[in-house]
């Protein structure tokens, strides 16, 4: 049997041991615990705008005066005159632009004119005689001659858009060989509106293409 003595130094010996290992366990480091999450903070929303006061009417923007110096009138003149100055040098090139065009086709001009007055004037002797037969006999020996016209009257401006009275020319031609006819027989029997209207609208572009005609002889190449 171990002694009383034997026995105190084992035990001795144990705690100086377990002491040993308790301290090395304490030397090492602890893992660290990961970082706490980063909380955003939360939005704040505006304060509410204060609240008026009963029977009050919210007050509106100021509006900031024109600095000058016209009135409401005024400015809204001087806006129309600038418009229609625009709108004057608009309709002076596109002047210009029909004028050059139409002078380089003035003999074929003058012959589809020519052709339409002297055409109405046939017509208009007829109508004195006050013979409907002579009208309408003049009217059937006219029609081929009038299709025929139409045709170089059309190589006036092919496209369309680039001369001035082409169009006049067309409706003068298609009178001529209908509707100016018609009327003059119409008023044998009395109706004399058709012949009246269909005079003013004849007269109204004979009037357009002779001015038309000046310009384009006076107007420089």
């Amino acid at each position: 049997m171990r002694s009383t003595n034997e026995t105190t130094l084992g035990l001795k010996t144990f705690f100086v041991l377990a002491l040993g290992l308790l301290g090395t366990a304490c030397d090492k480091e602890a893992p660290k615990a990961p970082p706490a999450p980063v909380v955003a903070e939360p939005v704040k929303t505006p304060p509410p705008p204060p609240a008026a006061v009963d029977g009050a009417v919210p007050s509106r923007p100021k509006m900031v005066a024109n600095n000058d110096g016209l009135s409401l009138a005024d400015r809204v003149a001087k806006r129309q005159a600038a418009e229609a100055k625009v709108a004057a040098e608009l309709a002076a090139q596109e002047k210009e632009r029909l004028l050059k065009y139409d002078r380089g086709k003035l003999p074929l001009h003058k012959q589809v004119f020519g052709f339409i007055l002297k055409t109405r004037a046939q017509y208009d002797s007829a109508m004195k005689s006050g013979d409907k037969a002579k009208v309408d006999k003049l009217r059937e020996s006219l029609n081929k001659p009038i299709v025929a016209m139409g045709k170089k009257m059309a190589t006036i401006d092919p496209k369309g858009g680039n001369s001035n009275v082409t169009t006049d020319y067309d409706v003068m031609l298609n009178a001529l060989a209908n509707d100016y006819p018609e009327a003059i027989d119409a008023s044998f029997d009395g109706d004399k509106q058709a012949l009246a209207d269909q005079t003013a609208e004849l007269d109204k572009r004979s009037k357009k293409i002779e001015d038309w005609l000046v310009e384009l002889k006076s107007a420089k190449k």
